[in-house]
């Protein structure tokens, strides 16, 4: 069997680590309050799970990073990748089911009449952090059978050049040369 390819491999964790991080930004939970008065509160991911975020961030810009190193530095990354992906699926798995009561807790104490209603976010979150994590296993295992980039823009290995630098000309020389026609920057 052919090993995976590198490009499907990365859109295959972008996407995911993309979803994981809209996920973990947006509203978990929402309480109504209907007395004294009606009153709305939400919250979000960050309030329920503040790791996830930060956390899904990491993967996501790992994939970046997974595009341009070598073999070793991707696994590297790989890693990294991986580990956070696993660090926002846990912790909103842990977290998902405060949600509602996040969102209770933004409510005064004197309110009564209070509902509250959750929303798929959590688990998308999740969805789009095992995606992630799965093509983190596959980029690790991977890494050395994908092309890498040319090492055409690398900086120049070896010793450095032993040829003088050419001496500081004066103003006056400059000007001198200029006057017979000659470039002083030959």
């Amino acid at each position: 069997m052919t090993g995976l390819r590198l490009g499907p491999t990365v859109v295959l964790g972008l996407a995911g680590a993309g979803l994981a991080t809209v996920s973990s930004a947006q509203v978990w939970a929402r309480a109504q309050a209907t007395e004294p008065a009606l009153r709305t509160v939400e919250a979000r991911g960050g309030e329920v799970a503040p790791v996830a975020l930060p956390l899904a961030l990491v993967a996501l810009a790992s994939w970046g990073a997974v595009l341009v190193l070598r073999r070793r530095g991707r696994r590297v990354v790989a890693t990294l990748g991986l580990l956070a992906a696993l660090g926002v699926a846990l912790a909103v798995v842990l977290r998902a089911h405060e949600a509602a009561d996040v969102a209770t807790g933004l409510l005064p104490e004197s309110q009564d009449g209070i509902t509250s209603t959750t929303t798929a976010w959590p688990w998308l979150a999740v969805t789009g952090a095992v995606v992630s994590a799965l093509a983190s296993v596959v980029a690790l295992r991977e890494a050395g059978r994908w092309p890498e980039m040319s090492s055409r823009y690398d900086a120049p290995a070896g010793e450095p050049s032993s040829t003088p630098a050419p001496e500081e000309a004066s103003s006056a020389d400059l000007w001198k040369a200029l006057d017979e026609g000659r470039d002083p920057t030959d």
